[in-house]
């Protein structure tokens, strides 16, 4: 009885915790919802806690399923969740955990200070700490919260080499970021079915900016559970591209009905999508699927599948189809638009230049945008949309270190292709190949918005370069 206790005494723990939060929670909440949330927050916090301390696989998924879905509960609530520290928190609990974990099976055969991508990271971590020195920046408060999102995402990066074990971890990895992002597609197509809900327009509503970004020409672009329909959009089309390749699976691999489930998953990813607004999004399934294609032009099925996506693409268009908003906001994406949101940018890119021949190292952290504006008022870039994720670097730390991102996202595409030509696995071949486009769309995406610095955008990316560095060694 003891040795079992002893055994299982953190799942003991979290379900007492659990428990304690049953008749706890309706009765604070019905003197004050708002206190009772924040009641429920803490105990429910406590018990992932320990969940992540105990099990690193937990704490990874955990902190997975937390990024894409805690701007929902944001909206419930009704006020900004601090969702950053408590991630901090889930991550530093699981790593921690697994260095004092005395039953670790086998052991992790990467080396952290010679593996390349890692070693590009330490740099960026270096640069981006060596940018207080900047003269050009002033509020050097902003070096610390550089510094937390930092970490934050090469901590990830490196739990997610701690988890993937071995293959099967790698394939369900791939299997729960699908239904993960499944279920978010469906909830964006509930929104422009049905409609948002109160709390949902309370947030479009708090601000003209928020107003103006979400609603085009009277048509409301779907944000669903994640921050923005920017970041929806682009993971919209992640997702879809990896349907595509996993559809092109001998039957062997993946049965016809699971088929039949990845082909309504990617019917709900390309409906979101479209939902979203984001003409990004649309540009870069090609682009990804193009990378995929030159890999994979020998097979059968990578060619019906290549004449189908075809045809359905010149269907969207070329078709007679005027009257939906969603269809003509696709079609401006690709033939051509006189929508002054395209030439605002490439205007404002050409004009911000010369700022960055005449400043090597950059304006300083936090000095473009809102964000400029927020911790740097009076700076020459406050204020200023950069509206990508490359001008950004290049604007606030220089093309030095643009150079470096650069290459960090080609030598993750060149190891995941290397990693293609290496296994032997028909999925695995598939899943390398979809790592490898789903990078190279989110680089594309990089250029067009700041989709990149968004939370589920950066850990999304973080997690492959995980899988991608861990995947050279199973």
């Amino acid at each position: 009885m003891l040795e079992a206790i002893k055994e299982h005494k953190w799942n003991i723990f979290v379900g007492m915790l659990l428990l304690l939060a049953v008749p706890m929670i309706p009765y604070i909440t019905s003197n004050d919802f708002k206190s009772g949330i924040l009641v429920l927050f803490a105990i429910f916090g406590s018990a992932l806690a320990f969940l992540c301390f105990n099990n690193a696989k937990v704490g990874f998924y955990i902190t997975l399923s937390t990024v894409i879905t805690v701007r929902w509960f944001e909206r419930l609530y009704g006020q900004e969740i601090q969702v950053g520290a408590a991630i901090d928190f889930m991550l530093i609990c699981s790593l921690i955990g697994t260095m004092l974990h005395k039953n670790r099976k086998g052991s992790n055969p990467i080396s952290y200070l010679k593996e390349p991508l890692l070693v590009i990271m330490y740099i960026q971590f270096a640069y981006s700490m060596m940018e207080g020195l900047n003269p050009n920046g002033s509020n050097k408060d902003t070096v610390i919260i550089f510094f937390r999102l930092l970490l934050r995402y090469l901590m990830f990066a490196i739990l997610t080499t701690v988890v993937m074990k071995k293959k099967e971890d790698v394939h369900f990895f791939f299997k729960y970021w699908l239904g993960l992002s499944t279920v978010s597609a469906v909830y964006g197509c509930i929104q422009e079915w049905f409609g948002l809900m109160p709390w949902e327009w309370a947030i479009v509503m708090a601000s003209p900016e928020k107003l103006a970004t979400t609603l085009i020409q009277g048509h409301l672009r779907i944000f669903s559970t994640m921050t923005d329909p920017a970041v929806f959009g682009v993971l919209m089309a992640c997702g879809s591209v990896l349907c595509i390749i996993l559809l092109t699976a001998s039957l062997n691999i993946i049965s016809f009905q699971k088929k039949i489930l990845i082909g309504i998953a990617l019917l709900f990813h390309l409906m979101a999508l479209g939902y979203s607004g984001t003409r990004t999004g649309y540009v870069i399934i090609p682009a990804g699927l193009l990378l995929f294609l030159l890999v994979n032009l020998h097979k059968r099925n990578t060619l019906i599948t290549a004449m189908a996506c075809t045809v359905i693409g010149g269907a969207i268009l070329f078709g007679p189809f005027y009257g939906n908003a969603t269809i003509n906001r696709v079609r401006s994406a690709f033939v051509g638009t006189d929508d002054a949101s395209l030439n605002v940018r490439e205007i404002n890119r050409h004009s911000i230049q010369p700022y960055i021949h005449t400043h090597p190292i950059g304006g300083g952290l936090f000095t473009c945008g809102g964000e400029g504006r927020a911790y740097n008022p009076g700076h020459p870039l406050a204020g200023f949309p950069p509206d990508s994720g490359f001008l950004r670097t290049a604007l606030e730390l220089g093309w030095p270190m643009l150079i470096v991102v650069m290459f960090f996202y080609f030598l993750q595409m060149s190891t995941c292709i290397g990693n293609y030509f290496r296994f032997s696995g028909e999925l695995d071949k598939l899943l390398a190949i979809a790592a490898a486009s789903m990078t190279f769309e989110m680089v594309i995406s990089m250029y067009a918005q700041e989709s990149g610095g968004l939370m589920e955008s950066a850990f999304f990316i973080n997690a492959l370069t995980g899988i991608v560095i861990k995947s050279k060694y199973l």
